[in-house]
């Protein structure tokens, strides 16, 4: 039998329990150990999941039966993280975004060129969503034709409960707010369906909050390809998952119901996907007949699927779909977003990658 990928999770706050509870699920993967700087926290932790804790990140990264961490600390505390696990050799996942700065996304990738044999990867999980990989069957199949336009929106109630003095409500360190936490889940899944962005148009700001940050973006985008893109991220409002795409043939509706995200093993039972075509085509527009029909969606688990990935990648040597060039990009699309709304103006995404 292959034996485990034996992974530290570093980091311990919520997030962390529900990539746990669905990891330890693996069984390709063997949680050894964790920490955090509050030892009541690791303790908890540890108690929840059965693995050791460490009192210092240096100790946690000098095991010999630790191949990987699992980092979800703070967004603006990535970069270091990440770099002294590169540095101590040991593999890497994160929780997106990489980072919030293109000089933090460096660093990563600097050191990551210096150690080529380590394996990296940062945790884009909505794009692992059945939905989303059905969406991408049916356009690369040309079904849908020629796009246009993709629509996308990821929205819910979180700015409404942000209290002054939460890293979520500065602007130092969640960019654009939403943008940093929820819309760059949609840039990499308008990544993925369609390609890279290359210019952008964003109005935000604060509504409904005792917070300076925006809670409520809008951010127009024109694709490399020349596609067009809209993007919703909305910190004051329920939760809301959605992708539209429209194409020359056909039209796509994705839904997903966001009370279930964090469930990844059942996420998809609670979406629907819609294709809007033509049931009759005829060169009178007039006599040309549209249907609507539900497309069935594959069942996949979104948190566990991409964790999975890494652990081959890393026991195996497979390759891993989301790497440091990719979830880069995506950071500077947010960036370029939010330099925009400071701004009023156009911002090309070449501007902030350089």
């Amino acid at each position: 039998m292959t034996r485990k990928l034996r992974l530290a999770a570093v980091g311990l706050g919520r997030w962390a329990y529900i990539q746990a509870d669905s990891y330890t699920k693996s069984d390709k993967i063997e949680l050894v150990t964790c920490f955090s700087r509050n030892p009541e926290k690791r303790q908890k932790f540890a108690a929840k999941y059965g693995c050791q804790t460490d009192e210092s990140y240096e100790a946690l990264l000098a095991r010999e039966d630790v191949d990987a961490v699992i980092v979800t600390v703070p967004n603006d505390a990535h970069a270091d993280v990440i770099v002294q696990a590169i540095e101590a050799g040991k593999h890497v996942c994160v929780e997106k975004p990489i980072s919030i700065t293109m000089e933090d996304a460096k660093k990563i990738e600097d050191a990551l060129a210096k150690h080529p044999d380590i394996k990296f990867t940062v945790l884009h999980s909505a794009r692992r969503l059945g939905g989303l990989r059905k969406m991408k069957e049916l356009i690369d199949s040309g079904r849908v034709g020629q796009v246009s336009t993709i629509e996308v929106n990821f929205s819910n109630e979180r700015g409404l409960e942000i209290k002054p003095g939460n890293w979520r409500g500065n602007p130092a360190q969640a960019p654009g707010g939403p943008l940093t936490q929820l819309g760059v889940h949609q840039i990499d899944n308008i990544q993925y369906l369609l390609g890279r962005v290359k210019r952008v148009f964003c109005f935000g700001k604060p509504m409904y909050t005792e917070v300076e940050n925006a809670t409520v973006t809008q951010t127009i985008c024109e694709l490399e390809s020349g596609q067009q893109a809209y993007i919703a991220a909305n910190w004051a409002c329920p939760g809301v998952f959605s992708i539209n795409v429209f194409g020359t043939k056909a039209n796509l509706y994705y839904t997903l119901d966001f009370s279930w995200w964090s469930n990844s093993d059942v996420t998809d039972k609670y979406t629907t996907l819609k294709i809007q075509e033509f049931a009759t085509m005829t060169d009178d527009p007039d006599n040309r007949e549209l249907k609507i029909s539900d497309v069935e969606i594959p069942i996949c688990n979104h948190l566990l699927d991409e964790m999975e990935e890494f652990a081959d990648a890393v026991l195996e040597g497979g390759s891993l779909e989301i790497g440091v060039k990719e979830a880069t990009h995506n950071v500077a699309v947010v960036l370029a977003a939010v330099k925009s709304m400071y701004e009023g103006r156009i911002v090309e995404v070449s501007e902030i990658e350089g």
